[in-house]
Parts: structure tokens; C-alpha cells; sequence
């Protein structure tokens, strides 16, 4: 599977629902929509965000982004691509 790289400079949060198929490092391949979470030290909007996406019932996220990190989305340790499906 060829990664195009759709997801790297689109807001983590409009990626949410989206269906997608990741491949690991192993060949593991998951399909699913991906679901959006955002975690904060604090509750004080200047402090540090992390921004993922998973798929449900993955405890592993596929995609990290901190603090609306200008070089875009991370594919996490441990997949290898991600293409958004029909």
C-alpha cells in the first residue's frame, strides 16, 4: 500500500470519521474510521496540546500532532502508511 500522505497538513480534527487503512511495521493491516482525541496538562488554553487520531478498540494511535505542530501530522512509531478508503 502506497502512502500519499493525505493526512499530514490537514487538522487532526477534520480528520475525524474519516475511513482509513494503516499498515505496521509487521504487516498488520487496520481499517476503521479514525477517532479524534485532544489531551492537556491543564486546562489553560496556552498550555501544551496533543492532538491523536486511532481506531477504535487500537490502544496504539496512528497519528500525533503537539500543539498544532507546524510541520504538520506524525505517522506514530510502529506504522509504516496510512490512504484514506471508499
Amino acid at each position: 500500500m502506497k502512502d500519499n500522505e493525505f493526512w499530514r497538513d490537514i487538522p487532526p480534527i477534520d480528520l475525524t470519521g474519516r475511513r482509513c487503512r494503516a499498515v505496521t511495521e509487521h504487516g498488520t493491516v487496520i481499517e476503521g474510521r479514525l477517532e479524534y482525541t485532544l489531551s492537556r496538562v491543564t486546562q489553560f488554553p496556552d498550555e501544551p496540546a496533543l492532538e491523536q487520531l486511532s481506531f477504535a478498540d487500537v490502544l496504539q494511535p496512528v497519528i500525533l500532532n503537539l500543539n498544532g505542530d507546524h510541520v504538520g501530522n506524525r505517522l506514530c512509531t510502529g506504522y509504516v502508511s496510512l490512504e484514506e478508503v471508499g
